[in-house]
């Protein structure tokens, strides 16, 4: 058991209005308003970073296979240190290990601004503080969906999840749209310490609450790898988790290809420099911002959690194919509305099935599988930037979409389980609590 939420009223969603007045309900929560804001704080660190890191980069050399190097080395090293991550944020506080992950990315952050600014940035050193951002990385972000359980419960989590999805929405938007302006202005090395500062901040207030998501009872007698080796059992029990995690790893696989290019379609495709990069980013947050309000006002109406996640990255595959034949700047905003606005449509439908539908102590490790597939869409970045080097960069995209597109046709007509996921005939629950499902005593 975790440590109890804060208790706050629960008001009965029976309509729009109804479904925005328990999301207001999650804000009078101040322990949940205290990390929604740490989160914003880091979404647009994050959003900052990436686009001055990426820019830097294609200052530095044209290649693209060395532009897609740095998604790679980041997934590289998070999917190394998942298993493990996963296993500790069950163990550990889960809030005292997202204090250390951010305040050690301030740290790399920081000191990559600084060496910016001296005139010192070599490609080298830009993929080493990578790396480096990739280890904080690696051991918080399992801790970091599982915590929002920890502070609002399972009554709330699809739309405390969805809040979360806004969050980054909004500050995809001011992220992109003010780093570009301050990389036309100033130079990469602003983005990097005001981003950095951004993680300090972010860090600092999670200090405030007082829930440490620590599971209870008593120091485990099991080792790491046991641990590992029962998340993969659970797994193999519950085979429905793996159609789960199938279009997530599609999509990563396969369709994270435009956030590889987009400053290569911004800087050679389009030629709208630095500034049109940072309006094409912030659209996608625009979207994302847009589809997280329909998502909360939807809220448990959104039954069909499992087609969701057909659709959604259906939808974000089609929008690349249109992407990588677009002559147009205007049409490529208005698709990267359209990618953003579909994102949290999945995202939340994932985070959702995978909180209620593992148990408990299993939960932050199965989070950390998830995080594990996530790194594909940066480690396919390698695989896109050596393609569009060799074919073209719109053919490059082109190909990255059309495959994900068909393979998730074919899972809409063929794997019902999963179409049906969330009606009344397949409902979501823990795993287990089904007749004929048995969750077996974990020996230790």
């Amino acid at each position: 058991m975790v440590q109890p939420a804060a208790s706050v009223p629960e008001p009965r969603a029976t309509g729009l209005f109804g479904t925005f007045a328990a999301a207001g309900d999650s804000f009078r929560d101040t322990n949940f308003s205290i990390y929604w804001v740490s989160n914003a704080l880091f979404f647009v660190g994050q959003g900052l970073v990436l686009l001055g890191a990426q820019w830097l980069m294609l200052t530095l050399t044209d290649s693209r296979t060395l532009l897609g190097a740095m998604g790679a080395i980041q997934a590289v090293i998070i999917i190394i240190l998942s298993p493990a991550a996963g296993v500790l944020a069950d163990r550990a506080a889960r809030r005292d290990l997202l204090i250390v992950g951010r305040i050690g990315l301030a740290t790399v952050t920081i000191a990559m601004g600084v060496v910016v600014l001296l005139g010192a940035a070599e490609v080298w050193i830009l993929l080493l503080s990578v790396g480096l951002s990739a280890v904080f990385l690696g051991i918080s972000q399992p801790a970091s969906q599982s915590y929002v359980f920890d502070i609002v419960g399972a009554r709330r989590l699809m739309t405390a999840l969805a809040l979360n999805a806004m969050a980054t929405g909004v500050f995809q938007i001011l992220g992109p749209s003010a780093g570009g302006g301050l990389v036309a202005a100033v130079g990469s090395q602003a983005t990097y310490l005001v981003g950095g500062t951004g993680f300090v901040i972010g860090a600092l207030l999670l200090f405030a609450i007082p829930i440490r998501g620590k599971t209870t009872g008593g120091p485990s007698q099991v080792s790491f790898s046991t641990d590992i080796l029962e998340t993969a059992r659970h797994l193999r029990r519950d085979p429905l988790l793996i159609w789960v995690l199938m279009p997530a790893t599609l999509i990563t696989m396969f369709a994270g290809a435009i956030l590889a290019l987009r400053p290569v379609f911004a800087r050679e495709v389009l030629d709208v420099g630095a500034s049109g990069l940072g309006w094409l980013g912030a659209a996608f947050g625009l979207g994302s911002f847009v589809g997280s309000l329909v998502v909360v006002g939807l809220g448990e109406r959104l039954k069909l959690k499992g087609l969701t996640l057909l659709l959604a990255p259906l939808d974000w595959c089609v929008c690349m194919i249109a992407y990588a034949i677009s002559p147009w700047f205007t049409l490529n905003l208005w698709i990267e509305f359209q990618m953003g606005l579909s994102s949290p449509f999945w995202i939340t439908a994932m985070m959702t099935i995978l909180q209620i539908r593992v148990p408990e102590q299993l939960r932050s490790r199965v989070l950390a599988v998830y995080f594990m597939v996530l790194q594909f869409m940066q480690l396919n970045w390698i695989v896109t930037g050596a393609l569009a080097d060799r074919i073209g960069d719109r053919q490059a995209l082109l190909i990255m979409g059309l495959i994900p597109a068909g393979i998730l046709i074919i899972m809409l007509i063929f794997v019902r389980p999963l179409v049906t996921l969330g009606s009344d005939r397949n409902p979501l629950v823990t795993y287990g609590t089904l007749p004929g499902e048995e969750l077996p005593d974990r020996g230790g």
